[in-house]
Order: C-alpha cells, then structure tokens, then sequence
C-alpha cells in the first residue's frame, strides 16, 4: 500500500513538470528542445556590371591633342627679289653713257679673237645672233650660245651663214673665215665714226636692226667706216652694229650685225 503511495506521489510530480514546461513554452520563452529557427539564406545582391566609364572631362584633357600644322601664310613665304629693271635711256647720248664701256670690250675681243672672253659677254639666255647683212632674219640666221662659240671657233666644217647679195649664193664658211668677211672685216676699234642707236651706213638692203631689237628696250653700237679708198666714192663703205640687251645687272652682246653697201 505504501509502495503504491510513493508510486502516485512520482507519477503527480512528473504532471505537475509537464504542465508547468506546456505552460512556459506558451509564454513565448523558447525552449531549450525546440529545434533553433535556421536563418534563411540571404540572397547576395550581384553587383550590375558596371559600364564602360566614359573619360571625364580631366581624362579627355589628359591625352594630348594632335598638333594641327601650321598653315603657310603669305608672310612665311621669302619674297622673290624683284626682276632687274634695265636703266632707262631714250636718247643716244643715254644710251652711249650706259654701254660705251661694254661695246668696246666687246671690239677688242673681235679683234684680239680672243673667243673666251667674247662668251663672256654673250646673253646667258639669247646668245648671239650672226647677220652678214642688215636685213635681220632671225628664223635662219646663225644663233650660238656663248658657251658654243670656242668649239665653232675649232671646227672646220662649214656653216650656212646665209646668201651673198647678188648672186644669192650660200654663205657656207668656216666660222674663222667668216669672222673675216662679215665680223672684223676691218679695224672697227679705230673706226672713226661711232653711233648709239642711230643708223649711219645706208645702202639698198632694207635695216630692219630696230624692229627686231627695238631701241625702247636694246642698245644698238655702229662702228663705221665711211670708204677706204678714195675711187669708189664712199661704196666700199663698211659697218659693224653691236646690239645689247640687258639681263640681271649687266649689258649683253646679243647679236653681231655686218653691214655694207649692197647692190
């Protein structure tokens, strides 16, 4: 019986536990057999890729711009030297002043056949042309360059100089034995008469000396003889014309013209 007591006494006890235990977790206070509440796994927010940054206005200045050429302007440009302008002249006294000293350079190198010098006095661009006559044919007259004259001078084949008045034969003559008859066919650096642009021999032959090389821009020299001997009443009469023209700073020989009376 008493076993029995002890027995109901236990079985009270373990109720009274129960209930007390029923009531707390009621209470909200969690117990300690209840599973723990496991966090849910917090979503990781992917970050967006982010664009392609754009250059800030202090990048955009970092990277040195091309440096533009510079444009040419008419200032950077050297200015070309004026073109020599010829001294002006209009009267044979003017003309004289300005050539006198280079006409007769030109006669001694005729005379002393001094041919390297006489190039030298050649136009650089023209050369000189070779007439035996007044009347000018520039289409087919002889023209040689200074630089030419010395191998003319040596060679001994024949040149066609043009025709004889007359007998309208070819003048077809080494150039030394032109240079005979038609350049110093006389001793033209003691010529008693001399003329600046100014015609003095006169024959039949038209002298069309000014209209290929008009005194407004070239210098004409005569150096003339007006007879030798005294029976043929001045028609053994004889000139040389020189013209000159101007280029760069000085006075060139541009042509050599023979004269004499024709029939």
């Amino acid at each position: 019986m008493r076993r029995m007591r002890q027995v109901a006494i236990v079985v009270a006890m373990v109720s009274t536990l129960a209930a007390c235990s029923s009531k707390t977790n009621e209470g909200g206070v969690a117990s300690s057999s209840s599973p723990a509440v496991q966090p849910s796994a917090s979503v990781t927010q992917t970050p967006s890729p982010t664009g392609t940054p754009q250059p800030t206005a202090a990048s955009a200045s970092s990277t040195p711009a091309p440096t533009a050429k510079p444009q040419a302007t008419a200032s950077t440009k050297p200015t070309p030297a004026p073109a020599a302008t010829a001294p002006s002249f209009s009267t044979p006294a003017e003309a004289k002043k300005l050539i006198e000293a280079r006409a007769q350079e030109v006669v001694a190198a005729l005379k002393e056949k001094n041919i390297t010098k006489l190039a030298s006095l050649v136009h650089p661009q023209k050369g000189v042309q070779f007439s035996p006559y007044s009347y000018l044919r520039p289409a087919t007259d002889v023209q040689v360059q200074g630089s030419n004259l010395a191998a003319l001078w040596a060679s001994t084949s024949l040149t066609h100089w043009g025709t004889y008045d007359g007998s309208g034969n070819p003048i077809d003559l080494t150039f030394p034995n032109y240079w005979a008859k038609f350049v110093y066919n006389a001793n033209f650096a003691s010529a008693p008469q001399i003329s600046y642009n100014t015609i003095i021999g006169k024959g039949n032959m038209t002298n069309n000396v000014f209209s290929i090389y008009p005194t407004s821009t070239y210098i004409t020299v005569e150096y003339h003889f007006p007879g030798f001997d005294p029976q043929y009443q001045g028609m053994d009469w004889t000139s040389l014309r020189l013209v000159f023209a101007y280029s760069g700073s000085q006075w060139y020989l541009v042509a050599i013209v023979h004269d004499q009376h024709t029939i």
